[in-house]
């Protein structure tokens, strides 16, 4: 009864966040992000330098790994947040306070486990092309956008290149895993994938597309596996 309560809860969550998406012309929303990504251009900084720290430290220390990308995706989703209600983007408070809610409960319930030792090269490579594209994404940057985008793109400002980094981070997990947390992660980045892509010109969206579909065929996988066991037994 509790599941079926969370699914219908998601569905409901994903119907309003259509509807608000749809509610301003691509102009409108073109304009807002840009205004929102030029105000906060030191907070992006900030938000690639802790990117770089978290990396080089998890990378080096399994010990702390863990700890430090649960908390890295944790931030991106509270900062997004914040700034959601700052500017009243409604979307994007409903967004990513629920990524935020879902990353906590999954860390507590040891199903975000980055054991990149034991990692799959498929998880691997999407992993990588998330958290690359999510770091370095080239819109809402000026030109030449290949290197501003390097150190101030919107990581944790705005939808797009966070949501690709959480992607990317949890392409990196290892199983048990929490099946409510990538599908909704999964969907809302697919779904903003297309939105930015074909609503907002912003091609290099094709990377949310990307990695996003990964995610849920890994979960279609996973579940069908679940469900071959559950008959067997």
């Amino acid at each position: 009864m509790k599941n079926t309560i969370k699914w219908v809860a998601l569905g409901l969550l994903l119907m309003v966040i259509f509807i608000m998406t749809m509610m301003k012309s691509p102009e409108e929303i073109t304009n807002m992000l840009s205004n929102v990504t030029d105000q906060l251009r030191t907070f992006s900084v900030i938000a690639h330098i802790i990117f770089l720290v978290v990396m080089i430290i998890g990378l080096i220390s399994k010990k702390l790994r863990g700890a430090l990308f649960f908390l890295f995706i944790a931030f991106l989703s509270l900062s997004a947040t914040v700034i959601a209600i700052k500017y009243m983007i409604l979307p994007n408070i409903i967004i990513f306070a629920m990524f935020f809610g879902l990353i906590i409960n999954a860390y507590f319930k040891k199903q975000l486990n980055f054991e990149l030792e034991n990692l799959k090269p498929a998880n691997l490579f999407f992993g990588i092309i998330g958290m690359v594209f999510g770091f370095w994404y080239l819109h809402w940057v000026e030109t030449p956008i290949w290197l501003h985008a390097l150190y101030n793109s919107p990581l944790g400002v705005v939808n797009c290149p966070t949501m690709v980094t959480i992607c990317g981070f949890l392409c990196l997990t290892e199983k048990p895993r929490s099946v409510i947390l990538e599908t909704t992660v999964a969907l809302i980045t697919l779904y903003f994938g297309f939105f930015g892509v074909f609503r907002l010109g912003a091609y290099i969206d094709i990377m949310l597309i990307i990695c996003a579909l990964f995610l849920i065929l890994r979960l279609g996988s996973y579940l069908n596996l679940e469900e071959s066991k559950g008959e067997e037994v």
